[in-house]
């Protein structure tokens, strides 16, 4: 039988249009290969308009009328006022997608966009790591309650399987800490300095190619590492714990005769990401680090990331992101809707 998702999406920045992009790519191969189709329906935005058809949204259209003018064209048939509570109780919507920039200081508004739609009988996909950072324990045993889903593989290390594998592989395993490398932007930019480029023309190289947070300072004071810490520990660790409990300290004190001389002394410096759990204390800490090169973490450059678990059962093992791009966040969402789709089924 053939199945169609209707989705609303809350926001519609470069990882939505994304994600429009991939679905007028690949949708009909996946219809017929999985026997459903993703309907994006509903989108409502905070500055470029809103736009509803329960037969589906025109996303060429609409990508088309983002690139000309930055919004969607009021012209448009589909275009109406539609709020993010309108989309939420939209009675024909099945999975809301919420993609709104991170809010550092306490992850709302998604975290209340995602509680509503849950209460509201929609499953939730998410690729804002605030309310995981900050309310994940709630949102999830919310989710649980009221008998739908919530997923967020997006939110640490775009769409590599870190959430997915741990959830789906390691059933058995208690884990004990991760190490990693987490931000794109400052790992670029020690990558770029460590070959003799100043800070300040790193970040500028970093701007150019579009990939720093819109507040420079979440990616440099290291408070998007901090959030990717917290929801992993969370998740981990069910740690209940909140980007400003994180021991954090950026990259604006390090300098390229820092890399010169950790160079000389056979190691490099990078923004390491940790959490560990011993009994019921957990801890977590993003710092830049000086390692020897001959660790495989020295060895991750430019913008890809890693991440190194430590379990009782699976022993250690280290994950990759090489070099991420913004198809491969928008790919994280496109995951969790397959698994919400494979669920389904399964019930």
């Amino acid at each position: 039988m053939h199945k169609v998702i209707n989705i609303g999406l809350i926001g519609f920045g470069n990882v939505g249009q994304e994600l429009a992009r991939i679905l007028l790519e690949k949708q009909q191969g996946w219809a017929a290969k999985e026997s459903c189709t993703f309907q994006v329906s509903a989108i409502s935005t905070r500055s470029r308009g809103a736009l509803v058809n329960r037969q589906g949204i025109d996303l060429k259209r609409a990508l088309d009328d983002i690139n000309q003018s930055g919004s969607f064209n009021i012209e448009n048939p589909d275009y109406k006022l539609l709020t993010v509570d309108d989309l939420i109780n939209l009675d024909f919507i099945d999975v809301v997608i919420e993609i709104t920039t991170l809010n550092i200081i306490n992850g709302q508004p998604a975290a209340d966009h995602i509680k509503n739609a849950l209460l509201n009988g929609k499953d939730v996909i998410t690729a804002n790591k605030g309310p995981i950072a900050f309310y994940y324990g709630d949102l999830q045993a919310l989710a649980e309650k009221v008998g739908q889903i919530l997923l967020f593989e997006g939110t640490v290390m775009d769409c590599t399987p870190v959430f997915n594998l741990v959830r789906e592989t390691l059933p058995a395993c208690a884990i004990s800490g991760f190490r990693g490398i987490l931000n794109s932007t400052t790992n670029y930019m020690l990558t770029e300095m460590a070959a003799g480029e100043s800070f300040e023309a790193a970040l500028n190289k970093a701007q150019e190619q579009g990939f720093v947070e819109s507040d420079p300072a979440l990616d440099l004071d290291g408070w998007d590492a901090a959030a990717k810490v917290a929801a992993l520990m969370n998740v981990f660790f069910n740690a209940a714990i909140t980007p400003p409990e994180i021991d954090r300290e950026g990259i604006t004190a390090i300098s390229r005769d820092d890399l010169d001389k950790a160079k000389q002394a056979g190691e490099t410096i990078k923004l390491l990401c940790e959490g560990y759990r011993s009994g019921d204390e957990t801890y977590g800490r993003v710092k830049p680090v000086a390692i020897p090169i001959t660790q495989p973490l020295a060895q991750i450059q430019g913008t890809s990331s890693a991440l190194t678990i430590y379990t009782d059962l699976a022993g250690t093992f280290t994950i990759e992101s090489y070099d991420p791009q913004i198809r491969q966040t928008a790919y994280a969402l496109i995951s969790d809707l397959f698994a919400i789709v494979r669920h389904s089924r399964q019930l």
